[in-house]
Order: structure tokens, then sequence, then C-alpha cells
């Protein structure tokens, strides 16, 4: 009975210990969709047309309290600006999408341009608070150890028994009826 409990235990614990988990990619994490309302032509503005169309510039700060600054502050950091050998990224339209927030308190405002030409900014919307990603729990060894389930002792003469991995089985059986 020993012995038989000590195979299947080194086999059992041989396939598990055998196996390679893998591991799933970290979660994509969170993102934020700011959306504005277009301006409309006013006074001496003709607004936003084909000959003079707009683009938008978002800007975001990262908060560590629970109120944004005024948007007059320079802490607010335009994210729709060109990067790295990349084309202005500034939308067409008031609405765009803040990629990478996942635990992040951030404000916002947006501003319209058209050609050289700033708007001022508009009004702050936030804090947005976006969740961060749940840490990942801490594995402990297993007991008990490989080491320890490798030998027995057969309880009659005390000697060591070696467990031995069962045969994996070969082949399938079909039958075919008529």
């Amino acid at each position: 009975m020993i012995r038989k409990f000590a195979a299947l235990a080194v086999l059992a614990l041989g396939f598990a210990a055998g196996c390679h988990a893998q591991v799933p990619p970290a979660s994509p994490g969170y993102q934020v969709v700011i959306t504005a309302t277009a301006p409309v032509a006013s006074g001496n503005w003709a607004g936003c047309t084909t000959s003079a169309p707009c683009t938008y510039a978002f800007y975001a700060e990262t908060i560590t309290g629970t109120s944004c600054d005024p948007t007059t502050s320079t802490n607010y950091k335009e994210i729709t600006t060109a990067t790295s050998g990349q084309p202005n990224s500034r939308p067409s339209t008031p609405n765009f999408v803040d990629p990478n927030t996942t635990g992040l308190t951030r404000c916002y405002d947006v501003e319209t341009v058209q050609g050289a030409e700033n708007s001022g900014p508009s009004n702050v919307a936030g804090p947005i608070v976006s969740a961060g990603v749940p840490l990942a729990p801490a594995l402990q060894t297993p007991t008990p150890s490989v080491a320890q389930l490798e030998k027995r002792f057969d309880a009659v003469g005390s000697q060591p028994v070696m467990a031995k991995k069962l045969p994996a089985p070969s082949g399938l059986l079909a039958m075919a009826t008529r």
C-alpha cells in the first residue's frame, strides 16, 4: 500500500512539476474616452470649414489629490502631440481616447486649433479616477517537496523503496462493426 501511494504521489507531482505554466499577458489596463462639443461659428469667427479645418489639442494633468488645477496651470500637458517621427495625432473631431490611464487620476481640457491659432482652454473635466490593475498573488513552495515524496519506507523491513513513474498508456484501440 505504501509503495503504491509513493509511486502515485511522485507520478502526480511529476506531471505537476513537469508542466510549463503559461503566464497570461498583463491586463491592457484602462483608458478614458474624452468627448467635447465642437464650437460653432460666432461673431467674426467663421468656424471650422473645409478650407479652414480644425483639429483639437487635448491636455491632461495627473494629480494625487481630489481636485483639478485651473486650466491656466502649467501642469496640463498635451496628450495629442506628435511623437518621435509620427505625424501630429490631433484628432479632427473633438473626441479622443487617453489610452494609458491605469491607476491614475487625471484632469482634462481641450483647445480648438485652426492653422496656427489656438482657442483658449475648455472647461475642465475631472478628476477622472482609473482603477489600477490588481496585484498578482505570491506563490509559495508546495509541500511536501519532490524529495520527500521520492523515498518511502517499507513498513515491514524499514527499507527504502524508490518510487517509479508508471508507464503511459500506449495507443488507442478501435473496433469496427458491420
